[in-house]
């Protein structure tokens, strides 16, 4: 039998996007207490970016998928290129603060675009007995994404530069690799019947109660996890009084200068530890139920968490850093358990998963909106809250998820 062709090229390309479409998602928690300054508004205000960021999933998830079936997965992911660069130059350049909430909309949608297409892409580009373990190297090559945001920001300020100047980098990046992306030969991509979206499918699915309690999981998860990651620095600031350019080091020293601003590590540390997790728990699932896995982390996340918000400032910071950790079985536990309930349509119940997404929009911005309104440590409480539905969909939740 003939061996599939393994397009390498493809497979970096791919995973850079991955990459990129992380620094531009976690650098919204670091942006946010920058924002408010420079702009004189309210944690309200500041709290629409990640709601603008994350609407995109609500609203778009759904049309990139069916696009990518009609049209191509090509077509999807230079649009979602496009958008992130054009989103970050606009958003580099602009003056206004509405036109940056805009542009972080815009931004949103390219990163929609690019996951909504690139997972199944993945499948094309090696052996389909290869595609859950290239997509999972994929996935952690883009936590890298994730961990070097927070951090790049304040190195970029202690040499001399606007805070802003983050997305002119982000700008550039995503040039190159549009660009990368344009001269690349795409291979055939055929997709089954079961992989297409459909909204007559899509509409039937709802009325199953098994996907709208898994749904309402995703979209209380990724709600918490944003409400927690994005106001992290905020929080430290606002309750401890850390600013953002006071580090754990002295000044003048190596470290100091590599790690200028303790919070902005702390958000580093958090997505960098959510990584580490999943390659843990990976390996760890052939020998412990998935499920046991599921539960032991979903309860320790809102434990710690709950801790985290009112001790004091040497255990906070390390409990945000923490709550990254035992963040890493939640996503991956709710999205598997409810495909492995279902015979079928995996295409359709995957579309309405990554549309729950939007919950990190609703969230996130209640959490701005309370802690302007009453106290920013009562309205983390919004996130404790969410992570117990997700543990109680642990216990109690009927989704396949534990197979011998």
């Amino acid at each position: 039998m003939k061996r599939k062709k393994t397009h390498w090229y493809l497979f970096t390309i791919t995973s850079l996007m991955y990459i990129s479409f992380g620094l531009l998602t976690s650098v919204i928690g670091v942006i946010i207490d920058r924002f408010q300054i420079q702009y004189d508004v309210s944690l309200q205000i500041a709290a629409l970016l990640p709601f603008a960021f994350y609407l995109s999933y609500g609203l778009l998830s759904i049309p990139f998928g069916m696009t990518m079936d009609r049209i191509s997965a090509r077509f999807v992911l230079l649009l979602g290129m496009i958008l992130m660069t054009v989103g970050s130059f606009l958003f580099y350049f602009s003056s206004n603060y509405l036109i940056v909430i805009f542009m972080i909309f815009l931004t949103g949608a390219g990163v929609t675009a690019i996951q909504t297409a690139g997972n199944p892409f993945i499948r094309v580009l090696d052996a389909p007995k290869r595609y859950t373990a290239n997509l999972t190297i994929i996935i952690g090559i883009g936590a890298l994404g994730y961990a070097i945001s927070p951090i790049l920001l304040p190195l970029i300020e202690a040499g001399g530069l606007s805070w802003n100047t983050v997305y002119l980098i982000f700008g550039v990046i995503n040039t190159i690799l549009l660009f990368l992306l344009i001269i690349a030969k795409f291979p055939e991509i055929i997709l089954s019947e079961k992989e297409k979206i459909q909204y007559s499918v899509i509409l039937k699915l709802l009325k199953n109660p098994l996907i709208i309690t898994y749904a309402l999981g995703i979209f209380l998860y990724v709600g918490a996890e944003v409400g927690t990651s994005s106001y992290i620095i905020t929080f430290m600031g606002k309750i401890h009084g850390v600013g953002v350019n006071e580090s754990l080091w002295e000044k003048g020293t190596f470290l100091a200068s590599a790690f200028p601003s303790i919070s902005a590590l702390v958000v580093a540390l958090f997505w960098l530890f959510q990584a580490i997790g999943r390659l843990i728990i990976g390996p760890m699932m052939k020998y412990f139920k998935p499920r046991k896995i599921f539960i032991i982390h979903s309860v320790l996340t809102w434990i710690v968490l709950l801790i985290t918000i009112f001790c004091r400032k040497e255990a906070a910071l390390i409990g945000f850093a923490l709550v990254g950790y035992f963040t890493c079985a939640s996503f991956t536990s709710i999205f598997s358990a409810t495909i492995q309930s279902f015979d079928k349509n995996h295409g359709a119940i995957s579309g309405i998963l990554c549309t729950a997404i939007v919950g990190g929009a609703f969230l996130g911005f209640l959490v701005g909106f309370f802690g302007d309104l009453i106290n920013l440590q009562i309205a983390m409480l919004i996130n404790v809250l969410a992570f117990f539905y997700v543990f109680t969909l642990a216990i109690w939740g009927k989704g396949k998820l534990d197979f011998v």
